[in-house]
Parts: structure tokens; sequence; C-alpha cells
């Protein structure tokens, strides 16, 4: 018999007519197996990873989920679902990747068991879900309010001096922000169960601690991001309401410098070749003009929907053809348009074209590509620039004024290439220059950078923080547990509250293991199961004042979770329709879930 075939033989009755193969479920083995190679992500003290292409022999460093999985080849389709999952986390919040591919990798194998154990897809979804509703309802009832985080840690931190900002700006100062890395076990019920969030305004000066309570070991990120809060706040004013406009924030990666040499800068900093540079030298220190392009800068480019015309043939009864491209023909007319209307900056979301780069460059014209759109944006509204689809539809209603441009730092020891600062009048845009010596780790460092710049922002939103380094996990062991005791319509559902606890006892531990508070997960294990017979035995579970300084965003954690268990359950149920097959008179069409 073939060996699969084997495998597959032993079977379990599930809901309605449909069978399954106790261990066909090959989607939740793999999701499991992919999940497991994340685990040196979780926690502060991440591990990081050297990706090698064996084809191209080049090597790519990583230190968090949605890199790794940018950098591996998942050809399966389980892998897929993972990445765009991942991807969609990281799209929305830049944080909390690690925390979904962990959930679904053990969630994963809590559904292994649940059908090895003979429970049904449908009962198996029924009780995972009350069990995330659960572990919901501690979020809401534990969460903590940002204000009384912010008093709580500027209290802590009275008797400590503030640190110098790096760039030795006197009035530019921030906490020195030295959380303890090391998970604290022991926990206590929160005095703000049942706490109702006021509607209150934070304000700059408010920021530090909350900074401090979500930086989760990224400290000189966490700096960077409140000096540029405070950059911020003194160009707008509406920094009371809006203390860190995520919008407004870019980043400048330069290779060759230390750490130490990040910093903050008013106005958009960029990376320019040193032909490049030379313009800027010639255009500074004058009043400029602008012009925004929302596109590539070439003679072949379309706006994104334009439908070119089908069946149209270009003919002419010219006798003599001219030898000019239709490139070059645009090109032309580029230059005359940005010569009639005095143009000295051309910013642009796409590419340029190198022959367009070339005439501008004689022309003392300065075309920047690659621009972010809320770059061009904030351009937009601070010089009065129009965005246009096509550098040849500028007129005199689309051009800006007030750009000044400066060289900051000559980088061309390294690579050719200069930083020069590109600035307008109130632009309340900052650039986080962030430096590394090894190029490798500059990646990694952006990424902490913008991660803890959504922490602090969906703090400020949310207006609430959950416990972190585990004690909001741990509470929702101990309320599975509870659960558990109560009468249920089916028993079986006990079982899957009680792997779902098992399955929280391994997040924490390898939290616990990754923070280095233990030596090895058996010694974490056996340190919760302590606490939880503590708890039975009717102590209230204490929690250290050591333990207090670290906070996870509540929308961040919860949308992890949630993700986690709608793709386990998409593979679930996947893994079920290929073993089994769907038929319409089994009436089974009302139990998928599509996403």
């Amino acid at each position: 018999m073939d060996p699969l075939r084997k495998q597959c033989s032993s079977t379990v009755k599930m809901s309605g007519s449909a069978t399954v193969a106790q261990r066909c479920h090959i989607g939740l083995q793999q999701l499991e197996a992919i999940a497991a190679t994340t685990h040196s992500f979780l926690g502060p003290n991440k591990r990081p990873k050297f990706i090698q292409d064996e084809d191209a022999g080049d090597a790519v460093l990583v230190s968090s989920c949605s890199r790794l999985l940018e950098h591996i080849e998942l050809d399966g389709s389980v892998g897929q679902l993972l990445h765009e999952m991942v991807q969609a986390q990281q799209k929305v919040f830049h944080s909390g990747t690690g925390t979904l591919v962990f959930l679904a990798g053990v969630w994963s194998r809590v559904a292994l068991e649940c059908l090895n154990r003979g429970i049904t897809v449908l009962d198996i979804k029924t009780a995972m879900r009350n069990g995330l509703d659960v572990c919901l309802e501690v979020c809401k009832q534990s969460a903590v309010s940002v204000k009384e985080v912010s008093c709580q840690k500027l209290k802590e931190l009275k008797p400590t001096s503030a640190l110098k900002s790096e760039n030795q700006d006197s009035e530019t100062q921030s906490l020195d922000v030295r959380l303890s890395q090391n998970l604290r076990l022991k926990l206590k019920h929160s005095r703000h169960f049942n706490l109702q969030t006021e509607n209150t305004q934070t304000t700059p000066n408010d920021v530090s601690g909350i900074a401090q309570a979500v930086s989760h070991g990224c400290d000189s990120s966490m700096r960077l991001v409140l000096q540029a809060c405070k950059l911020q706040s003194k160009i707008t004013e509406d920094a009371r309401n809006r203390p860190l406009d995520i919008q407004k924030l870019v980043t400048c990666l330069i290779p060759g410098m230390s750490e130490e040499k990040s910093c903050v800068l008013h106005g958009f900093v960029t990376l320019l070749s040193v032909e490049q540079a030379s313009v800027v030298r010639h255009l500074q220190g004058q009043a400029l003009k602008i012009a925004l392009v929302n596109g590539d800068l070439s003679e072949k480019y379309r706006h994104m929907g334009f439908n070119r015309p089908a069946n149209v043939v270009h003919i002419t009864d010219r006798a003599n053809m001219s030898s000019v491209s239709l490139e070059e023909r645009w090109i032309e007319d580029a230059l005359r348009k940005l010569h009639e209307f005095s143009i000295d900056v051309v910013l642009a979301s796409g590419t340029a074209g190198a022959k367009l780069k070339d005439r501008t460059l004689g022309a003392n014209v300065l075309v920047i590509e690659g621009v972010k759109r809320s770059v061009l944006n904030d351009f937009s509204t601070r010089t009065g620039a129009i965005m246009v689809s096509y550098v040849t539809q500028i007129d005199e209603n689309c051009v800006g004024q007030g750009v000044t441009v400066s060289p900051w730092r000559d980088c061309s020891r390294k690579k050719d290439l200069v930083a020069v600062s590109i600035v307008s009048a109130s632009t309340s845009l900052v650039t986080a220059v962030i430096s590394s010596s090894l190029s490798a780790k500059l990646q990694s460092l952006e990424d902490q950078f913008w991660s803890c710049a959504h922490r602090l922002h969906q703090a400020l939103t949310d207006g609430k923080l959950l416990h972190g380094a585990g004690a909001t996990e741990l509470l929702c062991i101990q309320q599975l547990h509870q659960s558990r005791q109560t009468e249920m319509e089916n028993p079986q559902e006990s079982v899957v509250l009680e792997l779902m606890a098992e399955a929280w006892m391994d997040y924490v531990s390898t939290l616990m293991l990754n923070s280095g508070s233990v030596v090895s997960k058996s010694e974490a294990w056996t340190a919760i199961a302590h606490q939880m017979r503590l708890y039975k035995a009717g102590e209230a579970i204490s929690r250290d004042a050591d333990g207090v300084g670290v906070y996870d965003n509540v929308t961040v954690k919860t949308e992890a979770w949630r993700r986690a268990l709608d793709l386990v359950f998409l593979v679930l149920q996947s893994d079920t329709e290929i073993i089994t097959g769907v038929s319409e008179g089994e009436h089974v069409y009302s139990e998928l879930m599509y996403l």
C-alpha cells in the first residue's frame, strides 16, 4: 500500500457525514513547523538570523517574522497565507507579528491534538472561538489608562536625571529608558479592573513615560521617536491633540557611520549622488520653486487605470522622418516645462529615467525620486504645489514656492552618497537619520524605529495599555482554567480550553526563556504551574514592583490574536475540504469561513 494512503487510512467521524483523516492535516503541521522557526523573535532579546541565497551567494540579516517570511521561499499555500496575514499586521501596526506567528503555530498544534482526540471540526472551532473570547474579555477588564501609566512612569523616574539627546540640543531631551528585560513571573489582580478610561488629552511632556512603557527594550530607537515627537511639538499648533504624527515621519538610512550618530532632523532628509549634491550646493541659500509628480518621470509611464486604445496605428505622410525618438521628444517637452516655470526641485513618487536625470543635472534642476506619498502631501500643503501625474502637465497653478535645500553630511567615504535636507516653510516633516557601521543591520534598526513609533502612536490612539512581559497571558491562563470548571453544553469544550491554556503557557515560557529570566522552558513551565496552583489554593497571583514596567498595545495584541486564530481556522477548514470534499447535499457550507 502507498505509505501516504496507509497513513491516511485511520479516520475519525467528523461533522455531518464527512470523515476526516486523522493524520492528513498537512496544512496545520506545516503552519506549526514554519512558526517554530520564528520563536527566537519573541520578546525583547531577539536573536537575528542570517538567510543565505545559495544561488546568488548573498546573505541578509533578519530579526523579525515579517522580514524572515519575505526572504525565505514559501512554495506552499500555507506559507503564503501566513505571509499575507503577517504583512497585513505589519502594514497596519508594524508590531505584533511575532505573537501572531507564534500563536498560529501553537494553536495549530491545539487543533491537531483535538482532531487526534476525535473532536469534530465544528466543535474545535466553536470552543477555540469561545476561548479567544475569554482572553479578549481579560484584555478588556485589565486595560490601564495611558494617563495613569504616564504618571506612574514619571514618578519612578523623578530621582533619575534625564539623558541628553544625541544631537546635543539642550532643549531636546529624552528620559533615560532603562527597562528591565527580565520577565517577572508574579502578578496580581490589577486595581484597574473595570476601569473606565477617561477621554483625556496627552501633552508632549506626558509622552516620555508612555514611550518608556512600550519601548520593549528598543531604548535607542524609542529615544529617536521621542526626539521626533518633541521636534514636531515645537512646530505644529495642534501638538496637544496630536503629540506624534506618524504621517509626518520619514527615515533616512546612512551606512558607514556609528549608531551613536543617529539623530532627528527637521525637514526631509535623503541620500543623493555626488552629482546631484553639486546641484544642491548651487541652489543652496535660495528660495526655490518645486513641482510634485505622483508617478514615474519617463515617457512610457501611464497612471493607474489608464487604458491604452486598442487597434490604433500611428502613420505619417512626411517623406523625411525625424530620427528623434519619442523618449527624446518627451524629455525635451519636460525640460521645456521645467524651464518655462523656473522649477528648481522636482519630487516624484516613482522613478526617473536615466537620460532625464542627466539632462536635469546640466540644467541645475534637482530631481528626487522614490518620495513617499505622505511627504508629497506635506510639501503640497506647505508650498501650494499641486501634484500631477505627468511632468508635462505642469502649469503655473501647479508650482509651489518657498523650498530651501542644503547638504547635511558627506557620506562619500564609504559610498558616493551625500545626505541633503529639503525644507519648506512651517513644515512639520521630521526625518530620523538612522546610521550603523554595519550595513546589514540598517534594515533591522529602521524596523525597530517604526515599531516604536507605531507602538507609541497606537498607545495614544487607544488611550489604554495592557500589562506586558506575559502578565496578560498569565491572566488568560487563569481565566481559561476557571472557564473549564463551569458547566458546558459540550463536554469537549473543556478539553479544548485546557489545550489553549497549555498553548498560552508555551507562549509565556518562551517569552521567559528569550528574556533570560530562566535557563530552560521546563523551568519556566514549572514556575507558571506553581503560580496557577497558588491561585487554585485561593491566593491572588502577585506581581513584583520590578515587573510593572512593560506594557503592550491593546489593539495590536488583540488583532494579532484574532488574525492567528482566523488563520488556523482557514487552514483547518482547507485541510478538511481537501480530505473529505464538499458535497452540496451535506449542508456543510454553513460551516465554512471566507476571508
